[in-house]
């Protein structure tokens, strides 16, 4: 048995060095379902946990729920720190911010920094340090997506703690300066590599199209969800393959 503490939240004692992370407790399933020789690890307060090894390369890998914004990701990232975790990639979902059909429901981004407009990451950092991921993973992520033939797109993140908003010029704001897309975690995953000296990236699923709902939103909901579920799926696969790229 590990001599490590239990880690009060996470419920594990010991992750394994590469740590898959995502908001959705129920995507930790289904991210553990590409992994071979997957097992539940731990389940408290709807934070998942489960391990497997990567199918190619047998590669360890603990998958963790960080739950939806910056300050539960920053408390399930620092327990897998301290329980051994080096290499964290996010495996989220967005809303895109470019107009067209190809920016919508299961297009794939791979941001290489964001727009830190949370409120946790400035308590760690001063908002003078960019959010940035880590050049390797980063570099990894594009890699895996072009070797699968799954197109991408790349650009900073607008992190928010704000899902619901009245004004839908925010939209549009940030799109002017380069944001691609809109999520809830990204800005404090990237100061917390920066900070912790850990490598950290970030592959993301469009569920809609924020600047364009009118040319995005065709079809039945069941149509839309499976377009949503086989981009989860490709961003699955680009997270598996771009660790064992790195191996």
């Amino acid at each position: 048995m590990s001599n490590k503490p239990l880690q009060p939240h996470i419920k594990v004692r010991e992750v394994d060095k590469i740590c898959f992370i995502a908001g959705n407790p129920d995507r930790i399933s289904v991210i553990a379902s590409h992994l071979e020789n997957a097992e539940k690890l731990a389940e408290h307060r709807g934070l998942v946990a489960y391990k497997g090894v990567t199918p190619s390369k047998n590669i360890p890998v603990t998958i963790l729920t960080t739950g939806m914004g910056c300050p539960s990701t920053a408390i399930v990232l620092e327990e897998a720190y301290r329980a051994g975790g080096r290499i964290f990639i996010r495996i989220g979902s967005t809303g895109s911010l470019l107009p067209g059909e190809k920016h919508g429901i299961g297009s794939i981004y791979i941001p290489y920094g964001a727009i830190r407009d949370d409120g946790t990451s400035p308590k760690l950092a001063s908002m003078k340090v960019p959010a940035i991921a880590s050049p390797s993973i980063f570099q990894a992520l594009c890699q895996a997506a072009e070797n699968l033939n799954i197109s991408f797109n790349t650009g900073l993140v607008w992190t928010s703690d704000v899902y619901y908003f009245e004004d839908p010029n925010r939209f549009k704001e940030w799109s002017k300066v380069g944001g691609t897309c809109v999520e809830m975690e990204s800005a404090l995953l990237y100061i917390f590599g920066l900070l912790k000296k850990v490598q950290t990236g970030t592959i993301l699923t469009s569920d809609g199209n924020l600047n364009d709902p009118d040319s995005i939103y065709v079809g039945s909901v069941e149509e839309n969800l499976k377009k949503f579920e086989a981009g989860v799926v490709n961003s699955i696969k680009c997270a598996i393959e771009a660790v064992e790229l790195l191996s």
